[in-house]
């Protein structure tokens, strides 16, 4: 078997691996994305339940300490510790309550369950760095709602007096159905364990005991808490309306919504009464030295801290209370659902994947060392090879013996050469160069060869024959004729006409020098130039503005037909004796920046032809080109015109666009799958960035990996 067929079939071998894993990851993302409408809910009612706890303080002096900071999948969150899960007796139910239902129950060494809580730390498996997912976007596991948990740990008593105790998994181990404790149920006990103090008060409480006999210094502490609520309140009041908009987006029921906007206008007057007695307590605080006015800011802190009833939260806080109980019952039963409500599928997916990302990640690099590498250089080498030669004045090296010719006219762009039937091509193989003669020569990147009856064929990659049309040139343009030698022989190409694009002899041999410029180009964009992880260093093809990048006038639109330089380049940075274009026929250069998203992408470009025009006579071909001429270029000024022949980006580019050949290749596996894999499975494929406002973005390098990818399957002869 061929290298070159064992590599197709690696390449499939490749593919389907990591379409395994993607699966996964999108089985995942689809939990993900059931679980989102609940999680929302969750992380946007506990906000509104420490309101209501911060509420009751201040009509009875007792509540329960605020819930665990959350987010969806913890999003924002610092990491946080096993201890700071501990010790939730005085706090109100969070999230964690969630986690501790879904967890791993402790067992002690007899294998008897403890009733611990047992959690994984969370761990970052990846990194995306694609078109899919917009970059640089981390894969942890598990994503908590309280934040990255930083080490494993174990939770005494946790279960028990939880969500879902160790009875309840029992019965539901045995039974098949499960019955869960509720959230409402939890904070009711934990509410019911607060014990009141001495100093468990209220404000208002407080100002009772005074009278206008005591001392102005007495007032202080009023003052001072009056202002603090009255700040408290108004936050408060951002809070509930946060939430509202928050469950509304969700779908909430509509008593739900009213119930938030009521209460939040109610914190609004409780906000206005504190802020009414802190004015009246400010030095001199001549209201209380007055009988009835004291009586009267006594009421107005009364109603502050209980707009309803003495003592009690306000009738509007209350049917919150009612009301956002329901919506935290419904999202958490949706979230623990047993068995497959969506946290819980979520944890085992994230599990599994994290044990499963380890072997894979392990098979994806001892395979790349043991199979995929080695017969990508296999492959890849006598392309290298065969460029090297022909640089060097060398014969191509395609072991033809004999006399072989064309026997058939062959066109422009043509995917086979007919030659002469006696030939024997058993040696020839993919990556060889032929040498076609002929009044129209160029060069022939040879794929492999068939044999269809009487007729033996070279495939080879689209041929390249020159076009040029001058009456005075000979041959026929864009076709080599019958009887044409297709041999191994040497060619001489200047340094001047690589950098021209053009060849000394005149137009008709242009095809090749600009086939030789083709295959440099593609080497450099598979392998990098310098070369790559693959451990191959294409030949270096002498180029124009060696080195240099090229501003270009944005936009740069989806399929454009044109580029724009934003200047032109001094020909003194050439490398050339006389002045050249900044680029070639059929050489592929990269297109860099960003859309009006601010994403950052590289594509690739292939030439077709190069011009100095003015601005009007570029913006006379518009309608041909279907690529406008930037409106900054001036019917006189001179502008550098790139004709394509494809482009191939998925937004259009509006900032920062420039023009380059600083290729950096990629490694095997996205080679192999097409994917711009994370650096964990491919290190060779080099991450780009660039700072974008003191902001460091990742490049998205998709679309020119696609371009590389095409290439690739093109000379193994696998569809694209």
């Amino acid at each position: 078997m061929s290298a070159v067929k064992r590599l197709s079939m690696e390449l499939d071998g490749w593919q389907a691996a990591w379409k395994q894993l993607e699966a996964f990851l999108d089985r995942l993302d689809g939990v993900a994305d059931q679980d989102a409408p609940y999680v929302q809910t969750v992380c946007a009612l506990l906000p509104v339940f420490n309101v209501i706890e911060r509420a009751r303080r201040r009509a009875v002096g007792i509540a329960l300490a605020p819930a665990l900071a959350s987010s969806p999948r913890g999003e924002g969150l610092p990491a946080v510790s096993v201890g700071s899960l501990v010790g939730t007796q005085n706090r109100l139910p969070g999230v964690e309550e969630l986690e501790f239902a879904v967890g791993t129950i402790g067992t002690d060494s007899d294998g008897k369950l403890t009733g611990e809580a047992v959690l994984s730390s969370t761990v970052t498996l990846f990194a995306f760095r694609d078109e899919k997912h917009g970059g640089e976007v981390a894969v942890r596991v598990p994503t908590y709602d309280f934040g990255p948990l930083a080490a494993s740990g174990a939770v005494s008593d946790a279960i028990d007096a939880g969500l879902f105790t160790t009875d309840q998994r029992k019965d539901a181990a045995e039974s098949g159905v499960a019955e869960l404790g509720t959230w409402t149920g939890l904070r009711t006990a934990r509410r019911a364990q607060l014990k009141t103090t001495s100093e468990t008060v209220s404000l208002g409480s407080v100002l009772d005991g005074l009278s206008v006999s005591s001392l102005s210094s007495a007032f202080d502490a009023v003052a001072s808490g009056a202002a603090a609520r009255q700040g408290e309140c108004l936050a408060d009041r951002s809070v509930l309306l946060q939430a509202k908009a928050t469950v509304a987006e969700q779908g909430a029921a509509p008593e739900l919504t009213d119930a938030l906007q009521r209460a939040a206008d109610s914190l609004q007057a409780s906000a206005t009464d504190y802020g009414a007695v802190a004015t009246a307590l400010q030095p001199p605080r001549t209201v209380i030295a007055s009988v009835s006015g004291l009586a009267s800011l006594k009421t107005t802190l009364r109603r502050a801290d209980s707009p309803g009833i003495p003592g009690q939260l306000s009738n509007e806080l209350t049917t919150l209370d009612i009301e956002a109980g329901k919506g935290m019952e419904e999202a958490v039963a949706a979230r623990l659902a047993y068995p497959d409500g969506p946290l819980r599928m979520l944890r085992t997916l994230e599990w599994s994947l994290r044990f499963h990302w380890v072997f894979r990640q392990r098979w994806f690099d001892a395979r790349n060392r043991a199979t995929l590498a080695p017969l990508l250089r296999q492959v890849l080498k006598p392309f290298c090879d065969s460029l090297k030669r022909v640089l060097a004045g060398q014969s191509t090296g395609i072991p033809l013996v004999g006399p072989v010719l064309l026997v058939k006219d062959t066109p422009t762009q043509a995917t086979a050469l007919s030659v002469t039937p006696t030939v024997d091509l058993a040696l020839v193989q993919a990556g060889h160069v032929a040498h076609v003669g002929g009044d129209r020569p160029t060069l022939a990147l040879v794929l492999g060869w068939e044999v269809k009856g009487a007729d033996k064929r070279l495939r080879i990659a689209p041929l390249n024959v020159s076009i040029a049309t001058d009456a005075k040139l000979p041959g026929v343009a864009g076709m080599v004729r019958s009887g044409a030698p297709v041999d191994g022989s040497a060619v001489s190409i200047s340094t001047q006409e690589l950098l021209d694009g053009h060849a000394a002899a005149g137009p008709q041999a242009d095809g090749v020098v600009q086939e030789l410029i083709a295959l440099g180009a593609k080497l450099n964009l598979l392998l990098g130039q310098g070369g790559g992880a693959i451990g191959l260093v294409p030949p270096a093809v002498a180029a124009p503005y060696p080195g240099q990048t090229f501003k270009l006038l944005p936009p740069v639109e989806v399929g454009a037909t044109r580029l724009f330089l934003d200047g032109q380049p001094v020909a003194s940075t050439s490398g050339s004796s006389k002045p050249v274009q900044v680029a070639r026929p059929g050489e592929l250069l990269l297109v860099r920046g960003a859309d009006d998203e601010g994403t950052w992408w590289q594509g690739v470009a292939q030439v077709d032809t190069v011009d100095i025009r003015t601005g009007a006579a570029a913006r006379a071909d518009d309608e041909v080109t279907t690529t406008p001429t930037p409106l900054c270029c001036g019917d006189d000024e001179e502008v550098v015109v790139i004709t394509l022949r494809d482009l191939q980006l998925p937004k259009a580019l509006v900032r920062d666009v420039t023009l380059r050949r600083d290729f950096k290749g990629f490694g095997g596996p996205s080679l192999a799958t097409g994917v711009m894999l994370p650096i964990e499975l491919d290190p060779g494929t080099a991450n780009i960035t660039v700072q974008d406002g003191g902001v460091t973005k990742t490049v998205l390098r998709d679309p020119e990996l696609r371009a590389a990818t095409t290439v690739l399957k093109s000379w193994l002869g696998v569809p694209t």
